[in-house]
């Protein structure tokens, strides 16, 4: 919203609720979210040379329209920012609200630009296969791998995917010592890709009585599942070998292909 239009909606306004407490930096890696978008920055070069760029919409046109979008959103922040030194209460607070709103579609337009700068993958709307191990910790690292596990089940029915559990081998008190899942859906391992490794958790467990702090480790293995293809084999590049049996035995014994080995003559697999 510009400011010649703040203005107009503020006439008509007598209350607005207060600006929200101000949100934990996020960050990626090692950088703060604030500093990889730095004015100056590579990433901020790179974003600027894109959105102002018509040879590269054939090419990244998801990334240019976001690149464009935040650029427009920043310069409307600071538009609304110079609002907030104005001398009309009424307008002060819809300044505040309209920055608390551009703020938060800033922070998912990077969000946004960071997920599409992640090189794709051949097998990104593959199904996959998802196993989950305990790790260090005994009983209480198997209740955390049946809470990640668990955890894993409702995010494929939060995102509408095909669930389907292949092994599970529970502990003694309701832990999971390991089990594996297929799942499919759309884009579904490009979403799960990177989840796999080993997780961490630091809490008091359940069977401790002495209220002490534990550590427990857990496994997670994302595995793309092959696609359908169509083989079609020539027989003429098919070399196939026979071999009988030789010596007394009778004539069952010399007449049957006791050995068979298929070569493809293109490749030499047999």
């Amino acid at each position: 919203m510009r400011p010649w239009l703040l203005w107009g909606v503020a006439r008509c306004l007598w209350a607005r609720p207060a600006v929200g407490p101000a949100r934990r930096p996020l960050s990626y890696g090692s950088l703060p979210l604030e500093e990889l978008f730095s004015s100056g920055g590579p990433l901020r070069t790179f974003l600027e040379r894109q959105a102002g760029s018509e040879t590269q919409l054939q090419v990244r046109p998801e990334l240019v329209a976001v690149a464009k979008r935040l650029s427009e959103k920043e310069q409307e922040l600071r538009e609304t920012e110079h609002l907030l030194h104005d001398k009309n209460e009424d307008l002060r607070k819809l300044a505040e609200n309209e920055i608390t709103l551009c703020q938060k579609e800033i922070t998912q337009l990077k969000h946004q630009i960071i997920l599409l700068l992640v090189p794709s993958e051949e097998t990104d709307e593959n199904d996959l296969i998802l196993e989950v191990t305990a790790g260090v910790g005994g009983q209480e690292a198997m209740l955390f791998t049946s809470e990640i596990f668990e955890m894993y089940q409702q995010y494929a029915a939060f995102k509408r995917w095909h669930f389907e559990t292949l092994e599970y081998f529970p502990s003694e008190i309701g832990g999971l010592r390991h089990a594996s899942a297929s799942i499919g859906g759309s884009e579904a391992y490009k979403h799960m890709k990177f989840e796999g490794g080993v997780h961490r958790v630091q809490r008091v467990p359940k069977t401790e009585k002495q209220g002490r702090i534990h550590t427990s480790t857990m496994t997670v293995a994302i595995l793309p599942q092959p696609t359908e293809i169509n083989l079609v084999i020539n027989p003429k590049d098919l070399r196939i070998d026979t071999k009988r049996a030789s010596g007394a035995g009778g004539q069952h014994v010399n007449t049957t292909d006791s050995a068979v080995r298929i070569v493809h003559l293109p490749t030499g697999w047999n």
